[in-house]
This record gives C-alpha cells, structure tokens and sequence, in this order.
C-alpha cells in the first residue's frame, strides 16, 4: 500500500518566489536565510566582546619583537619569509628559551611569591596583636595607678624607694602658733599642687604617645595588608599562566583570535 501512495502523482510543494514589483531587491529571504545571518551575526558579536575582554585585560609590560622596528611590525622588513630570524635590529645573541624552562621559571617566581605572601601575613598578624595590646594598656594604666595608690597607703613599707630625690624644703621662721600653722597649710596645698600638676602631665604625655603608636602600628597593618593582597595577585596570576603554559589546555581562556579555549576533562 505504501508503494502505491507513492506512486501516486503529488502537488509540488515550491517556496513563494519575490513579486514581480520587487524582483529589484534581490531573491526573497527565507527563514533558512535568516538563521545563517543571525548565526553569523552572534558569532561575530562574541569574538568581538572577547576580544575587548582581552584587550581591556591585557598586561602593559608585554613584549614582542616587532616593537624594536621603527617602521612597525606590518613594515616589509619584518615580513623576510622563512629566513627572518626574528629580530629586528640585528641578532644580540640571546636564545628563546623554551616552554617547560619557563614553566619551571614560572614555578619559581610563584614560590618566590608565596613565601613573601607568608611573611607579610605573619607580620600583619604580629601587628594587629600589637594592636590589641596597645589597646588594653589603658586597663593595665588603670590598674598600675590603683596599685600604687594602695602602695602609698601602707605605711610599713620599707622597700619601695622614692623614683625622685625631693627638693630641699624652705625654712621659714613664724613669730607665733597661728602664722606657724598658716605657712605649714600654705606649703603643704603648694605641694598637693605640684604633685597633681606632674601626674596630669605625665599622664597627657602617655595618652599622646599611646595614640601616636596606635596611628603608627594601623599605617604599618594597612601597608602589610596592601602587600598580602598584591602577592596574592601575582600568585593566582602565575598559577594561571602556567596552567596554560602546559602541553594540554588546563584552564580556560581566549586565544589571539577570540576563540575561546576548550577545556577537557581527564577520563574517569
């Protein structure tokens, strides 16, 4: 049965042809048409946004050979064909290394790297415990200057010695009990004074040293921090250009070209 459908005459099925008042424009476009541009199209717009990607994170320290011509790297003397060795003024007697050499620089200058990104980590961490410390010396203060206070109430206490000889006092000669008793006043508030005047000092000039530390020891943390971030940069930017540097793709990335590098997976 399937044999005599088939044998049987069909209508053929043509595509719609352009109209005769618009044959000027060219054939009509199908929807097979259509989807070859667009395919073309979206191809094009993303070699093209790779390609911004690359060149926005391009390294402002690359080298190439052709930067040594004054006539630029499309001038015809760097085009010699097979013969050309490369450079541009001359050869200088330096051999290109090859890739597992550079690789093996590469691992290197990554331990390099991680061994000063440890080092700037323990000094960050030796700074903010410095910090921490400096910070409680108001309580140690507080509790020194209670221990001292409870040190001049005893009064068998032999061993503690004066930090400071005093002053020789003044003598002075009172005709009768009152004025004896004024004067004694009068000198022993004048000394009250002085003493309350140095601890205020003494105590300023600790509260200051104390925040110029502080500022000090936050300047040197902010500085170390600076350094462990852009260590571990350089780092993850090595490890990275080593990957690639391997005899099969083992990270992902775009080529010169825009296309992007296809990673494959070891068999399991």
């Amino acid at each position: 049965m399937s044999s005599l459908r088939n044998s049987v005459q069909r209508r053929p099925h043509r595509e719609r042809a352009q109209p005769l008042e618009r044959r000027r424009l060219g054939l009509l476009e199908k929807h097979k048409d259509y989807s070859l541009r667009a395919k073309d199209y979206n191809k094009k717009k993303k070699t093209l946004k790779n390609l911004r990607d690359k060149a926005a994170e391009r390294n402002e320290d690359e080298f190439y050979f052709g930067m040594l011509s004054r006539k630029g790297p499309s001038s015809s003397s760097l085009m010699g064909g097979k013969r050309w060795s490369g450079t541009a003024q001359g050869d200088r007697g330096n051999k290109s290394m090859n890739v597992d050499t550079v690789r093996l620089l590469k691992t290197q200058d990554i331990g390099y790297a991680r061994t000063m990104r440890q080092v700037f980590a323990k000094e960050v961490a030796r700074l903010e415990e410095q910090i921490v410390l400096t910070r409680g010396f108001d309580n140690l203060d507080a509790q020194d200057e209670q221990e001292d206070e409870d040190d001049d109430d005893s009064e068998f206490d032999f061993a503690t010695l004066p930090s400071k000889p005093k002053a020789p006092r003044k003598i002075v000669f009172a005709d009768d009990e009152d004025e004896r008793e004024e004067a004694i006043q009068d000198q022993q508030d004048q000394d009250e004074d002085d003493d309350a005047a140095g601890a205020d000092g003494n105590a300023e000039d600790a509260d200051s040293e104390r925040v110029e530390t502080l500022r000090r020891l936050r300047k040197q943390l902010e500085n170390a921090r600076k350094k462990v971030k852009a260590l571990t940069d350089v780092e993850n930017e090595l490890e990275e250009q080593r990957a690639k540097m391997a005899k099969t793709a083992t990270s992902g990335g775009y080529t010169r070209k825009g296309k992007k590098i296809m990673v494959r997976t070891r068999k399991r």
